[in-house]
């Protein structure tokens, strides 16, 4: 548990206490006892904790219209202890990340200095077919990443054998069309050789475009 209060800070086996200021427009008023806003929370978090666990937090509650990057850099203080780290947690955070998965990869593309990976971009065939609404798209080069969770397939209204099927030939499609596409698990995101790789065909393809 972590609670926010005037006086000293203080970290217990369980309980963390963070000596900041708060004013009314910190305070939640919907509950019976005082709880910070969700922007106060998310700009706590962010200031607190590292990017793996900020940024989905952040995404998801951009994603759901609960709040926008502005009302959270408002509660941001000037010149206490994490402001840069929090600074850009907000500049990874993004709405159209459309699960925690998604976040947390984008974290490691900045973790391993990958750059130009747009959330959420739509990919068409050479003859302008649309193929399929990618978690991850390079913005230059035909690179491609997505990101498995479960829930891409035990949510799926046909069940995971159909959701699987419907993967892979999303990919085929998509590497006929001249994508170098990488799916990933959660348990890849923990991987640097995964990135590696992903480094490596994003050079290699924008080495190709430009011969």
């Amino acid at each position: 548990m972590e609670l926010t209060r005037s006086a000293y800070s203080r970290t217990y086996s369980d309980l963390r206490l963070y000596a900041r200021e708060l004013v009314d427009a910190d305070i939640d008023p919907a509950h019976s006892y005082p709880v910070t806003t969700l922007a106060r929370t998310l700009a706590d978090v962010a200031l607190d904790h590292s990017l793996e666990v900020s940024v989905p937090l952040i995404s998801q509650a951009l994603h759901d219209h609960r709040v926008d990057h502005e009302t959270i850099q408002a509660c941001l203080p000037p010149g206490v202890r994490g402001l840069n780290r929090a600074r850009l947690a907000l500049e990874l955070s993004s709405e159209l990340h459309e699960s925690p998965a998604e976040a947390f990869c984008a974290v490691k593309f900045h973790r391993y200095g990958i750059t130009g990976m747009m959330p959420q971009v739509a990919a068409h065939s050479p003859t302008g077919k649309f193929i399929g609404r990618n978690d991850f798209r390079h913005d230059e080069a035909s690179v491609i990443v997505e990101v498995h969770g479960v829930g891409k397939y035990y949510m799926h209204p046909d069940g995971p054998d159909a959701a699987a099927r419907e993967n892979h030939q999303r990919s085929m499609d998509l590497t006929n069309a001249g994508f170098t596409v990488f799916n990933l698990t959660f348990g890849d995101l923990f991987r640097p050789q995964i990135f590696a790789q992903i480094k490596v065909a994003i050079t290699n393809a924008l080495k190709k475009a430009g011969a």
